[in-house]
């Protein structure tokens, strides 16, 4: 992945899109998230899930990127 990776370009000028939708205004860009969670719970499963991946993969002595 380099710094002009075509997906993270996209990604970052999502992003923006959304922070200039909230003023630049950072509480109210962490309130549009946390509203987004509260839509779609079903689809905030990434903590849990990947917090039981580097578990197990510690327990079996397995270094995994964070």
């Amino acid at each position: 992945m380099t710094k002009n990776d075509e997906a993270i370009n996209q990604i970052r000028k999502i992003r923006h899109i959304i922070s200039q939708e909230n003023g630049h205004n950072p509480d109210k860009f962490v309130n549009y998230y946390i509203e987004l969670q509260k839509q779609y719970p079903h689809l905030i499963q990434y903590k849990e899930q990947h917090t039981k991946v580097l578990e197990s993969a510690s327990q079996q002595g397995i270094e995994a990127e964070a």
